[in-house]
């Protein structure tokens, strides 16, 4: 027998190390890998969605969730018809607030050539009718730079426009005093260059706001297609009691059938008072909004008129192009006086008051064709009765009060239907979110059957 050997201590080679079996060190045995949380969840999930219970659990999910959607859907129509109305109040506001800002630039010129025409120094009258019209659109400007900074950047050029004109009016003035011809050609100046300058900003600025009511007033007509939602909702509870009907046996599930009604109802109120909004939104817009537009324009349209017509005057002679400007502003103000007359019974009067102004101005025309230029400017620039500035005065005021009525039916046909609009989508809210309990607890009725 070979005796074993022992390797000696301290010649470096290690002694043989036998492997020590886990019970003999006192430490648990290692324990096979166990299912992650997500698979745990998983399995736990697949376990509650089988069988019949499992399939109830989805019906309730679902019919609660349809219940929910509809309360939002209601709830944003409503809301959003609110919003697209406020908006398009406001941006009409401003709409008439440029286009009153236009009709005192164009008034202020037509002031500025009549008082021209005296020679001198101009009537007091006159002069203050200019200074107020210049005043009214300052302050026009600084309003409209408030109500709407979009228009911000195109007001602040015009306003730089609108100094411009008033110290070419003033030169003209301090010439014109003094007898020099050098007047006329200053006033010629300041006419042209509103015209050019500033006139076409303000026609951006009406095109910019008209888009803005156009696109808001689309808005609260289609906002009703919201409630297209509650549709799907209700094919989801009717599908989900007939599924439970024909499951448990039993046809009837009143928490169900209560979810339902309430859906169904606030749905068909819901669309015939959003279908009634849509309908005034379009009367609004076919009505008083169409009138005012056609007002203000017919407006603008007479002030640029008269504004011509002493233009032709000033020119003595050789004021054709001016006679033929009257004559196409005369053209556009019959024009939007018929169709303010179609869209308001406000507007009737409009074509009658412009009709006597337009006689006087062929009276002026004909004394001035005729070799009676002073008689021509007297008939134009006097206060009597049948004077221009009387019957075109009265055209003012009749425009003016047209104007006025025609923009408060508009203000007042949007306004209207607000106040209850936000307490319906509340309601609306309020019917998904009672809805949905319903449908959970009426399905976990059933539910308890299988436990």
């Amino acid at each position: 027998m070979t005796p074993s050997v022992s390797p000696a201590v301290g010649t470096g080679v290690p002694a043989a190390r036998t492997a020590t079996p886990p019970a003999a060190t006192g430490q648990p045995a290692p324990v096979p890998a166990t299912p992650t949380r997500i698979s745990a969840a998983r399995s736990a999930l697949r376990r509650r969605l089988e069988g019949t219970p499992g399939r109830l659990r989805v019906l309730a999910l679902l019919t609660a969730g349809a219940c929910l959607v509809f309360g939002l859907a209601a709830g944003q129509a409503f809301n959003a018809t609110d919003g697209a109305l406020a908006r398009a109040e406001a941006n009409t506001a401003q709409l008439v607030r440029i286009q009153a800002l236009h009709t005192n630039l164009v008034k202020a010129d037509a002031n500025a050539t009549n008082a021209f025409l005296v020679g001198g120094i101009e009537p007091a009258s006159t002069r203050a009718d200019y200074d107020s019209a210049i005043g009214q659109a300052s302050r026009l400007v600084a309003e409209a730079a408030r109500a709407q900074p979009a228009d911000g950047r195109a007001l602040s050029a015009l306003n730089s426009q609108l100094v411009t004109y008033t110290g070419l009016v003033e030169q003209a003035r301090a010439n014109n005093r003094q007898g020099l011809p050098l007047g006329a050609q200053y006033l010629r100046n300041a006419s042209a260059g509103l015209r050019t300058d500033a006139l076409p900003i303000v026609d951006a600025l009406v095109t910019a706001n008209q888009l803005r009511v156009r696109a808001e007033l689309d808005n609260a007509a289609g906002a009703s297609a919201w409630m297209l939602f509650g549709l799907l909702s209700l094919v989801v509870l009717v599908v989900g009691m007939v599924w439970l009907a024909r499951r448990t046996h039993r046809y009837l599930n009143l928490p169900m059938v209560a979810a339902t009604a309430a859906v169904l109802l606030t749905f068909i109120v819901g669309a015939l008072v959003l279908g009634g909004v849509r309908g005034q939104v379009a009367d609004v817009r076919d009505g008083p909004y169409a009138a005012t537009l056609a007002v203000a324009r017919g407006r603008i349209a007479g002030f640029d008129a008269k504004s011509n017509e002493s233009l032709t005057l000033i020119a003595r002679g050789s004021g054709a192009a001016f006679e033929k400007a009257w004559t196409a502003s005369s053209a556009v103000v019959q024009a939007q006086a018929r169709q303010a007359a179609a869209h308001s019974s406000h507007a009737t009067g409009l074509a009658d008051a412009w009709s006597r102004y337009v006689k006087t101005h062929q009276a002026v025309r004909a004394a001035d064709d005729g070799g009676r230029w002073d008689a021509a400017v007297a008939l134009a620039t006097g206060s009597g009765a049948s004077s221009s500035n009387a019957t075109f005065d009265a055209f003012d005021a009749t425009s003016s009060r047209t104007l006025a009525a025609v923009g408060r039916d508009t203000a007042d046909g949007l306004s209207a239907p607000r106040p209850f609009l936000p307490f319906a989508g509340v309601v609306g809210l309020l019917v998904g979110l009672l809805g949905a309990l319903a449908c959970w607890w009426g399905v976990s009725k059933r539910l308890e059957e299988y436990r």
